[in-house]
C-alpha cells in the first residue's frame, strides 16, 4: 500500500507527512511535489519524493503511478477558473494512474456558501464522483492564518 500526499511542502501536506510518519513505514509514503529540492528533508526521513505539477498534467499521472490512496490537497491559486483546470488534471491523473482511494480537501458547506472558491470545490467533487473512485471529502472552514 503508497499513500501519497499532494503538495506534501505546503502546511498541511507538511503536517500530515509528519503524522504519516508516526503511523506507516516512511516506504509507504509519497510526497507529491512541485519543487523536488524543496522536499529534501522529506527524502531524508525515507519518504519517496516524486515531481507533481497540477498545471502539468503528465507529470501527475507519472507522480500516481502505483500509488493505492491519495490526499488531494487542493491548490492554492486564487483564480477560480485555473483552479477548476488544475483540479480537474489532478482528478483525471488519479482515474488514469488507478489510484484506489481519493481522500479531497474542499470547503465545509459549499452547497450554501457564496464565496466564489466553494463552488470550485463542489465542481472538484463532482469530478471525483464521476469517477467511480472511492473517495473521503475532508470539508474545512477557512483558515484565519
Amino acid at each position: 500500500m503508497s499513500i501519497a500526499v499532494t503538495g506534501a511542502t505546503g502546511q498541511l501536506g507538511g503536517l500530515v507527512i509528519q503524522h504519516l510518519l508516526k503511523k506507516v513505514p516512511a516506504s509507504q509514503i509519497i510526497a507529491i511535489v512541485r519543487n523536488v529540492e524543496k522536499a529534501s528533508t522529506l527524502a531524508d526521513q525515507g519518504v519517496e519524493v516524486r515531481h507533481g505539477d497540477y498545471n502539468q498534467p503528465e507529470s501527475l499521472q507519472k507522480a500516481f503511478a502505483g500509488v493505492s490512496k491519495l490526499l488531494f490537497i487542493s491548490g492554492p491559486h486564487y483564480d477560480n477558473t485555473l483552479l477548476i483546470v488544475q483540479h480537474a488534471n489532478v482528478v483525471k491523473a488519479a482515474r488514469d494512474a488507478g489510484v484506489k482511494h481519493i481522500a479531497y480537501t474542499g470547503y465545509a458547506f459549499a452547497e450554501e456558501s457564496i464565496i466564489p472558491l466553494a463552488h470550485v470545490h463542489l465542481a472538484t467533487e463532482y469530478a471525483i464522483r464521476t469517477t467511480n473512485i472511492p473517495y473521503t471529502f475532508l470539508r474545512n472552514a477557512l483558515y484565519t492564518d
